[in-house]
């Protein structure tokens, strides 16, 4: 499968091109890999909903820094307890809900203790301000199952950048990162005899023509 798009990043590319894909395939479930530019909760969310299985590593973060650059607990630091609705700080007090609020359009709930911060000895490791206060994301859930199957097959997704890559590295090579068409439709018309091409000669490479053209044959 292949797509241009004009967003200026693929953070809402990738439940779209796994549905394609799986689509495409007449498969019920899939497992999908790509590369943190695809990290998105709303996106992890409708994968799962549609029997997509994601593995997509979480980007770095600046969790355990102030704004200053000072050194606090990061928010990995501070356990998530479902059952509960709370986070269990390092000190082993208990953050609860408090509110929730909109940012960069999506929701969040808070979390904090002001009574606990305020007589707490670990203070200023954890927080330059009066208490410490965690966002957390309302479908943060789907990231965490997400995180924990990235975590669990590392495996999955080093074999993703032997296929991927390759196909990204020969196309730049060959000159195809840059398009001779204008407008959208006659560039993604561009790009599909790209991808054509490197279809072709990888198959040739691989099999060789008389493998590749008895298999034409055999469909015709």
């Amino acid at each position: 499968m292949e797509e241009v798009v004009q967003d200026a990043n693929d953070l809402a590319q990738l439940q779209p091109m796994a549905s394609a894909a799986m689509a495409a395939l007449k498969v019920e479930s899939l497992e999908v890999v790509a590369d943190a530019g695809y990290h998105e909760a709303g996106q992890l969310e409708a994968c799962e909903a549609a029997k997509l299985t994601t593995y997509v590593p979480a980007p770095g973060t600046c969790s355990g820094k102030t704004r200053d650059g000072e050194a606090v607990y990061p928010k990995e630091a501070f356990h998530y307890d479902p059952a509960n609705d709370c986070y269990h700080c390092p000190a082993g007090q208990q953050l609860v809900r408090s509110g929730e609020g909109l940012k960069t359009e999506k929701l969040y709930y808070y979390y904090q203790n002001c009574a606990a911060c305020r007589n707490c000895a670990r203070r200023e490791e954890c927080t330059t301000g009066k208490h410490r206060k965690i966002a957390r994301l309302k479908n943060a859930g789907v990231v965490e199952r997400q995180a924990a199957r990235v975590h669990a097959r590392p495996d999955i997704v080093r074999e993703r950048k032997t296929i991927v890559e390759h196909v990204f590295g020969a196309l730049r090579i060959w000159g195809h990162d840059t398009f001779l068409c204008r407008g959208l439709e006659m560039v993604r018309a561009e790009f599909s005899l790209s991808a054509l091409t490197y279809n072709l000669r990888r198959a040739l490479n691989l099999v060789g023509i008389k493998a590749l053209l008895a298999v034409f044959t055999a469909q015709a």
